[in-house]
Order: C-alpha cells, then sequence, then structure tokens
C-alpha cells in the first residue's frame, strides 16, 4: 500500500481503545491503547531506544510470519510497541488520539519507540507490500501501544527520569531474553555449548531456560562467545564487538542466526569457550593488581572489609564479590564493564589452524594475560580516564577496544620474533 496515506506520528489517528493505568510511585503518566494498522502512525523515530531492530533475527522473523499468517490474531500474539511522550491529547468524541513528541532536533533521542522497535519495523514492512483488497487486512489487524509520559521538571526529563526509562527499556528486553533463550534451548541450539563445558566446575551453575535454576545466565556465556565470532563484528561496527554489552539479546539473536546459516563454522568457535570462560574469570579477578596504582580508590570500587563497613564508610563491603563464572572470592568489587574492551582484544589470539577445519588458541590466554596484563592495561588506563569511569561508556568505546586489539596484536607479535630470535 502507499505508505504516503498512513498517519505520521503527530497527526491525530483513530484508537480502537484506550485508557489511563495508574502508576503508584507518580514518575509516569500511562495509557494503554488499541491502534489498528491502518491507523497506527507510519514514521516512529526510535530516540529512546539505541538499537536498530535487526530484521535477520529470529524474533524479527517470527514477528512477520504473525503478520502474514495470523494479523487478526496480532494484538493477542504480539507485547506491542511502547513510546515515549511529552503528552498525548485524546478526542473522546471521534476516538482519536494525538502523541506530542519531539519539537526540535535535540529531542529525537528523548522521544519515539522506547521498545518494540523490531514489531514497529515489521509493522511498517509488512503494509508495504499489501496491495488491492489485500488492503483491508490493516483494518483487520490491531498491535498495543503503551504511552509514557514522564513527569518533566523543565524542558526534557531530569537524569532520574532518563535512568529509570532506561531500566524500564532493559527490563523489556530481558523478558525477550528470557523467551528466546527458553526456545533455543527446547530446540536444542545450546546443544554444543553444553557440550564443550559439561566438564567446567561452573556448568551446573548455569541458566539454561526460563524458570531454571543457577547464578549464571546462559546469555552471558553466548555474549562471549559472539565477541569472538568473526561475523558478529561487522564494518559498521567498526570491526569491534563494541555493541555487545548491555545487548544480551542481540548476541542471542546473532547465535541463533549463525547456528542456521552455518552451524559448522559456529561450533568450531564455540570449542573455545572453556578457555575464553576461564580468561574472563581470570581478568575480573586480577584486573585489580594488574591495573595498579590506587586502584580502590576509584569512585565505583568498593573493598571488602567487614570491620570498615560496620563503621559505615560505604566504600566497603561486608561480604566479599564474587567472580562471574568460577566464584572466586575478590577483594575488589567493581563494573564487570570496565573489562570488556580488554577480554575482546584476545580474540586476536584464536584462529583457524593451518587446515582451516579446527579454531585454536595461539597462546594460552590465561597465560598471557598473567604475563603481559599489566602491559595491556597502562595502555588501558587513558581510555578509563577519558571516560570518567563510567562502565557504559568503556565497554562501549570503540577507540578503546582498537587500542587494545592493537596492544594484545603487538605483544604476541614480539614473542613471536623472541622465538625466532630476533630483537629490536
Amino acid at each position: 500500500m502507499q505508505t504516503d496515506t498512513l498517519k505520521k506520528c503527530t497527526d491525530w489517528f483513530r484508537v480502537q481503545s484506550i485508557k489511563d493505568v495508574d502508576d503508584p510511585s507518580n514518575r509516569v503518566a500511562r495509557k494503554e491503547a488499541v491502534v489498528s494498522l491502518d491507523q497506527y502512525p507510519y514514521d516512529f523515530g526510535l530516540g529512546p531506544n539505541p538499537r536498530q531492530p535487526v530484521l535477520t533475527s529470529p524474533v524479527s522473523k517470527k514477528i512477520g510470519e504473525t503478520l502474514s499468517e495470523s494479523w487478526r490474531d496480532f494484538h493477542l500474539l504480539n507485547r506491542g510497541v511502547v513510546v515515549v511522550a511529552k503528552s498525548v491529547e485524546y478526542d473522546n468524541k471521534s476516538q482519536r488520539a494525538r502523541l506530542v513528541l519531539d519539537e526540535a532536533e535535540e529531542e529525537k533521542r528523548l522521544f519515539g519507540i522506547l521498545d518494540g522497535g523490531n514489531t514497529n519495523a515489521r509493522i511498517n514492512m509488512w503494509r508495504e507490500v499489501l496491495e488491492g483488497e489485500d488492503e483491508v487486512r490493516t483494518r483487520e489487524a490491531f498491535v498495543n501501544m503503551q504511552i509514557l509520559v514522564p513527569h518533566l521538571k523543565g524542558a526534557e526529563p531530569t537524569s532520574e527520569m532518563l535512568d529509570l526509562l532506561n531500566d524500564i527499556k532493559e527490563a523489556r528486553n530481558t523478558s525477550v531474553q528470557v523467551k528466546s533463550k527458553s526456545l533455543a534451548d527446547a530446540r536444542r541450539h545450546f546443544d554444543s555449548v553444553k557440550s564443550v563445558l559439561q566438564d567446567e566446575p561452573y556448568f551446573e551453575e548455569i541458566s539454561w531456560h526460563e524458570g531454571q535454576g543457577g547464578s549464571i545466565d546462559a546469555l552471558q556465556i553466548v555474549t562471549l562467545l559472539m565477541m569472538y565470532y568473526p561475523g558478529f563484528c561487522t564494518s559498521a561496527d567498526g570491526g569491534e564487538p563494541s555493541n555487545a554489552y548491555g545487548h544480551k539479546e542481540r548476541c542471542l539473536d546473532a547465535f541463533l542466526e549463525y547456528a542456521e546459516k552455518e552451524p559448522e563454522e559456529l561450533e568450531k568457535w564455540i570449542k573455545i569457550l572453556p578457555k575464553a570462560v576461564r580468561l574472563f574469570d581470570e581478568m575480573q579477578v586480577t584486573f585489580p593488581e594488574q591495573y595498579g596504582g590506587r586502584f580502590g580508590r576509584i569512585t565505583e570500587v568498593q573493598i571488602y572489609d567487614e570491620r570498615r563497613y560496620e563503621r559505615g564508610n560505604k566504600k566497603y563491603r561486608k561480604t566479599p564479590s564474587k567472580s562471574l563464572f568460577l566464584g572466586v572470592r575478590m577483594k575488589y568489587s567493581y563494573p564487570v564493564g570496565w573489562l570488556y574492551p580488554l577480554f575482546a582484544a584476545f580474540r586476536v589470539l584464536a584462529g583457524p589452524d593451518k587446515s582451516g577445519q579446527e579454531i585454536l588458541w595461539k597462546r594460552e590466554p590465561v597465560e598471557f594475560w598473567q604475563t603481559h596484563g599489566q602491559e595491556i592495561c597502562e595502555r588501558f588506563n587513558p581510555h578509563m580516564v577519558a571516560a570518567g569511569n563510567e562502565p557504559k561508556k568503556i565497554a562501549t568505546n570503540l577507540l578503546a577496544y582498537q587500542a587494545m586489539r592493537q596492544a594484545v596484536t603487538d605483544l604476541y607479535k614480539d614473542e613471536l620474533l623472541k622465538e625466532a630470535g630476533i630483537t629490536a
């Protein structure tokens, strides 16, 4: 159908139903609406949602199939979209609503779709291909819309409100992860991962599907694997896995896509997982020692010391934190996101053997970290300082990933030259 006939996101559009939902915390106004797809606006922006729709993902494909095969039940089979707006106007007589969204260029990042980007993209794709008599389907299909209107203190949401909206976004995404993870386990996509990890001491602690006990989420392991898998690091991402942090759902979607399209290649890389996981754990335990300096004085760092904790000093913890996988007790507690560029850099040490039939470690990764960790951290320090030690800034900083990969590459080459008897 002609998309120019569809509503724009700031136009008045008819709703099938709309109601207010009280927020006990009184921090946002909430409205729930059901909208037919001939009225659902075409051009919503993704300002509050940093994730671009991944149309090749299993989740996105499933949404497309639902629209094609069960459009009349779409509102029952799909969770819908969440939109952040400045305000909502509603005309009870005509049963039409209008959203007030960004009114200036700098506000585009604040208002629009918070969750449901794949649903929004698939609705648009579906409508674009409908022609002739099939266009009537847009009047028979509906989508659920939740509209959040944050209480503003000024022109835009406060930092506290932005944190709340981010928490909402991550919580909604987690529910998708749980569902997809359970389906992946049911369809035995994790079998190869289970096989290579079954003798590891943390294996019984891995949660492979919804409702299963265990302190380790299987998606944490999938994320580490995707950070090393060559196809995951595209040129659009600068050739680095800087988009892995905070996006377990994207890593899971990629894993499932590779499991379908190139299972043999994926299985080769899965075999390096035991040492990769141990490397991450070793990094987590020894990073404070390798980083050196006054690590404990960094604001985000907490220190295990029962006596000082009892005196009321918030810098100290009553109980020691434990490493993510092996559960090693640690003196220091700090954001795990700091480790992502360091861990990613060690993919330099993993690659195909001469035959191309296996993926091997060119060096023992834990030993390499133990030997060169201090020098690697010296090169990492400026990036930590430049980011103000903010975990998200560090874990998503493309320059930090590139610099760490170069550091590991340089140190590996130095070892090779030394082994060959070549000195500078």
